[in-house]
């Protein structure tokens, strides 16, 4: 079975019996030694002096050492959020209040950026695990702010605007994929799931944008991610995932913010890369049949 992605127009095979397939290949483990580890306190010289700090101490920014961009003729801002002191914790871990300051930070961060009328679009995301691109195991985030509108969000934004809907987030069906869900947010498996056992994440009434998130609602955010990353942590233990935040950050009404969170349960392969196809091998109504009925 084909279908194609609303938003994105990429197109998904749904393959159940690839998840058959014999694997060889275990899973690399991300360890960074702790003597070693930049984001750890007592090697705070191997970094730059934190640009903003919260929750005792316990959440910091970051300028990235390695940029994507910097101030040149692409102009453009990389940053890097740590999310913990602790060195071999992650969201996981967390408790509600710990997140929220995530999610608060992010806000005042997006708050910051919004100033600089040189950025067009600003991405967060974060790489947990080897498998997901990350390149230290001590958990944190990435913030990039771009001169330019991409591609994937210049697509999503033209299709939200021919939508013939008051809004195709507010207008989905999602009961039938219920992950999760609070007063405020929900966390469902899309019809058109890319990637298997995909979650995404959204607010229930419509707002463009993480900063216009009240107190309420970063709350229920993090009671949202929190839930959904530890369920999925128990259908596959110490998996590796990316989490992507969609928010429309000029003034773009048609948009509805949404977070993806992507588990890394096989590797792109020759056919995804030259067809820009995705294969998924578990429909997304057993995934969420399946995490729904995990108990926490």
């Amino acid at each position: 079975m084909i279908k194609q992605n609303f938003l994105t127009g990429e197109y998904v095979v749904f393959s159940l019996g690839r998840a058959n397939r014999p694997k060889d290949i275990k899973g690399e483990v991300l360890l960074t030694p702790k003597e070693r580890c930049p984001f750890c306190e007592e090697n705070s010289h191997l970094i730059e002096k934190p640009l903003y700090k919260i929750y005792n101490n316990e959440i910091k920014l970051i300028n990235n050492k390695y940029p994507i961009l910097s101030n040149g003729k692409d102009y453009g801002v990389h940053f890097v959020l740590i999310d913990t002191k602790s060195h071999n914790k992650n969201l996981i871990h967390f408790d509600i209040k710990h997140i929220y300051y995530i999610m608060k930070c992010m806000k005042d961060i997006l708050d910051m950026l919004y100033i600089d009328k040189k950025l067009r679009y600003v991405q967060i995301f974060k790489n947990q695990g080897v498998n997901a691109g990350a390149s230290q195991s001590h958990s944190h985030w990435q913030i990039i702010g771009l001169s330019m509108l991409p591609n994937k969000q210049r697509y999503m934004i033209d299709k939200l605007k021919k939508y013939r809907g008051k809004c195709y987030f507010c207008e989905i069906d999602y009961f039938k994929n219920l992950v999760y869900e609070n007063n405020s947010f929900v966390a469902f498996c899309p019809e058109d799931s890319l990637y298997c056992y995909e979650i995404k994440i959204m607010p229930k009434y419509h707002i463009t944008n993480l900063r216009y998130l009240d107190e309420t609602g970063l709350i229920a955010l993090a009671d949202v991610l929190s839930i959904s990353l530890r369920k999925l942590n128990k259908i596959y233990e110490n998996l590796d995932y990316n989490i992507c935040f969609y928010n429309a950050f000029r003034k773009e009404d048609e948009y509805h913010f949404f977070i993806q969170i992507i588990p890394r349960m096989g590797n792109m392969a020759g056919f995804e890369f030259s067809t820009g196809m995705f294969v998924n091998s578990v429909l997304p109504d057993i995934a969420s049949e399946n995490l729904r009925a995990i108990k926490l």
